[in-house]
């Protein structure tokens, strides 16, 4: 697809994009991160929507969305049942994604959607255009957890990303023509990277600001979800060497099971 059919020249914009927001007991942090979102998106597309999913929330982060939905039918509430996991509510939103680029980002106001046009300033010359935090306003063993992850990752799979978890990033929706989702948790994003490198997708990586969480409780940094990552990523490491050429992505696969 051609940078030209990617932007529209005349004034500069997206043709389409669907935002992407994961989210998971979110009922302090969703309304604001929508209104500022949906705020935001007619400056960068005449054609845009927002797919939150709701990942079994056990709060009221499904009510708050339908409710916005209800005054904006652009803003659409996916859910989960039960809690299936990050790279699962990716998947849903990805799967579900009707517009020509696929932007996700955290729906717990950690990153800032303004900062979105340096990111589409690239994507006429790149497949991924991916965020990393400048500076993380996160506790020291959650920086420290990263770095050693990110080293791992580059042992093990030969991927150099600055920051290969960051959640702000933008896609040509044709990325997932070819690339798969399997991990259900905090494997995703390296499972994403990793795969565009093996089909020599273009990557672009840009420096974001990144936020402290103002509510609610990370999830990241516990026990079972390291130990989980650690156990993906060498399952990935092998399902990795039976990627093939003509592989077919999630657009022409099946999402977790979830309803509207």
């Amino acid at each position: 697809m051609s940078a030209t059919s990617i932007i529209q020249s005349n004034r500069g914009k997206l043709s389409s994009i669907t935002t992407v927001l994961p989210a998971f007991n979110e009922a302090e942090n969703i309304k604001a991160t929508l209104d500022k979102v949906a705020a935001f998106l007619p400056t960068v597309s005449d054609d845009w929507e927002i797919i939150v999913v709701n990942d079994g929330s056990v709060d009221n982060t499904e009510w708050i969305v339908k409710g916005m939905g209800k005054v904006d039918p652009r803003i659409k509430c996916y859910n989960h049942a039960m809690n299936r996991g990050y790279g699962a509510a990716l998947q849903t939103g990805i799967f579900e994604a009707q517009k020509e680029h696929v932007f996700f980002m955290d729906s717990d106001g950690q990153f800032n959607i303004e900062e979105l046009p340096l990111l589409i300033e690239h994507i006429g010359q790149y497949d991924i255009v991916a965020g990393y935090r400048a500076k993380r306003q996160d506790p020291w063993h959650r920086r420290f957890n990263a770095w050693g992850w990110n080293r791992l990752v580059r042992l093990v799979l030969g991927v150099h990303i600055v920051d290969i978890d960051c959640a702000f990033k933008l896609f040509r929706r044709s990325v997932f023509d070819k690339v798969l989702i399997r991990s259900l948790g905090a494997m995703v994003n390296t499972e994403m990277l990793a795969q565009a490198r093996r089909f020599d997708l273009r990557i672009k990586e840009l420096p974001v600001t990144h936020y402290a969480r103002m509510h609610g409780n990370p999830t990241g940094a516990k026990f079972r979800v390291i130990f989980k990552a650690f156990r993906e990523l060498f399952k990935l490491w092998w399902k990795l060497r039976a990627v093939c050429p003509n592989q077919k992505g999630i657009l022409h696969g099946r999402p977790v099971v979830a309803h509207q």
